[in-house]
């Protein structure tokens, strides 16, 4: 592989991908207009998700020279927050009738349910995938 196609490949990391995510019977997730559920997301390679993930070791460099252990579910919510900072956009979450905005917080409403939080971390991990595929924006 060249260098400069290795580069190429990595900065389409910072353009969003579109993917539908489903439920666990298979179908997909439904906004109230019918329309699928979405997520758009940047890639594992972007500056957003570096940047988050610098500052997640940072933190977690710092809880190890106090001598603080983490918790499993701290460390799950780590992840769930590394992962929500890739999220550029979704489409098609509601609380009852009211769309919910993407904001940080819905979004970690959203990936606490564990299905969801795994496509959504497929799609950060294998963005070019998804983007070679056509199901990006």
């Amino acid at each position: 592989m060249k260098l400069d196609e290795l580069a190429k490949l990595t900065a389409k990391d910072e353009e969003g991908v579109t993917g539908t995510i489903y439920q666990r019977d298979g179908d997909p997730y439904l906004a109230a207009d019918g329309t699928e559920s979405t997520f758009t997301v940047v890639g594992a390679e972007s500056k957003r998700y570096r940047d988050a993930k610098l500052a997640h070791q940072r933190k977690m460099f710092k809880r190890a020279r106090s001598g603080r252990t983490i918790t499993p579910e701290e460390a799950n919510l780590d992840a769930q927050r590394l992962a929500a900072a890739a999220v550029i956009a979704w489409h098609g979450w509601e609380d009852g009738p009211k769309a919910l905005d993407c904001t940080r917080d819905n979004v970690l409403k959203v990936l606490a349910y564990e299905h969801i939080f795994d496509q959504v971390s497929s799609m950060i991990q294998g963005h070019a995938v998804f983007s070679d595929s056509g199901s990006g924006s």
